[in-house]
C-alpha cells in the first residue's frame, strides 16, 4: 500500500484497511499487507499501480482516469471530509478573503493547484483563475513568492503544511472565514493482480464497519479535534458542483458522508 502525503491521514486510512481486512478474515482468509515507502507524483503512482508490483492499494481522492484504469471501493474513506477545503495563504492577506463575502468575490483571487491533480479541471471548470504547480514543494514556494493569492488543501493537509512549511515562510497561514465544498471522495483503489477479489474484500469489510459503528468511530476518532482546530462548521462554505466525478458516486448515501454543520 502506497501512503498519503499527510502522516495524520496515513494513521487513520492504516486503522481503516487493517479493520476491514479482519473484519472479513473468517470469509477470506489471512493476508499480508505492508506500507510501501514511495514518495510519488501521482501520474507515477498510478503507472505502479497498474503493474501491481511495488504497490497494489492506495487512497486517493477520485479521478475518472483511476475509475476507469484501477479497482475504485467506492466508500469514502475519510467521509469525505477531502471534500471541504481550507486554504493556505499570507496571513498578511487574511482580510481580503475576509472580505469575500460570495463565490464571485472569491473566484477574484488567484489558486494554486497541481498540474496532476483531479480537482484542478474543477477549478478551472468553476471560473477560478488557477496557477499550476508540478508538486507540493513548489507551490508552497510559489505562495511564498507571491505567484497566486491562496492554496486550498484538505483540513488535515492545511495543518499539516502550515507546521511544515512555516520555517520557510513566517507569515504562513490556515485562512480562517471560508471552506470550499467539492465533493471529491478518496477512495481505495486496487490494482494488480487479484484486484477484484482484495476490492469485494475491503468493501465487505467497509460495510461491516459502517453496520457496527466503527467506520464512524474511527472517523471521529481522527477527525474531531482536526474539525475544531480549523472552525470547520464555523466557516462560510460555498459549494462547488464537481462535474468530474462519475454518475457510480454514491453521493445519495448518507452514511458515507461527513456534513459540517
Amino acid at each position: 500500500m502506497n501512503s498519503s502525503k499527510s502522516s495524520y491521514s496515513d494513521s487513520h486510512i492504516l486503522k481503516l484497511v487493517t479493520a476491514a481486512l479482519d473484519a472479513t478474515r473468517g470469509q477470506y482468509g489471512a493476508y499480508t499487507f505492508r506500507v510501501a515507502p514511495l514518495r510519488m507524483e501521482r501520474d507515477r503512482l498510478l503507472q505502479e499501480m497498474l503493474k501491481g508490483e511495488l504497490v497494489n492499494l492506495s487512497a486517493q481522492v477520485t479521478s475518472r482516469e483511476w475509475e476507469n484504469k484501477l479497482t475504485p471501493v467506492r466508500i469514502p474513506v475519510d467521509k469525505g471530509i477531502s471534500s471541504y477545503r481550507i486554504s493556505l495563504i499570507d496571513g498578511r492577506n487574511q482580510d481580503l478573503f475576509s472580505a469575500a463575502r460570495t463565490l464571485e468575490q472569491l473566484k477574484s483571487l488567484t489558486l494554486g493547484a497541481g498540474r496532476q491533480w483531479s480537482l484542478n479541471a474543477t477549478y478551472k471548470q468553476a471560473g477560478f483563475h488557477v496557477v499550476e504547480g508540478s508538486t507540493t514543494a513548489g507551490l508552497h514556494s510559489m505562495l511564498a513568492a507571491g505567484r497566486f493569492q491562496h492554496f486550498p488543501r484538505a483540513i488535515d493537509e492545511a495543518v499539516y503544511e502550515q507546521a511544515a512549511y512555516a520555517p520557510a515562510f513566517p507569515s504562513l497561514s490556515v485562512e480562517r472565514s471560508f471552506a470550499l465544498y467539492i465533493p471529491s471522495p478518496r477512495y481505495f483503489f486496487v490494482g494488480g493482480g487479484q484486484q477484484r477479489r482484495l476490492a469485494q474484500r475491503l468493501q465487505a469489510g467497509m460495510q461491516i464497519l459502517i453496520a457496527d459503528g466503527r467506520f464512524d468511530q474511527l472517523f471521529h476518532e481522527f477527525y474531531d479535534g482536526m474539525i475544531e482546530q480549523t472552525g470547520l462548521r464555523k466557516r462560510r462554505i460555498f459549494r462547488i458542483d464537481n462535474p468530474q466525478l462519475s454518475p457510480q458516486t454514491p453521493l445519495s448515501n448518507k452514511a458515507y458522508w461527513y456534513e459540517a454543520r
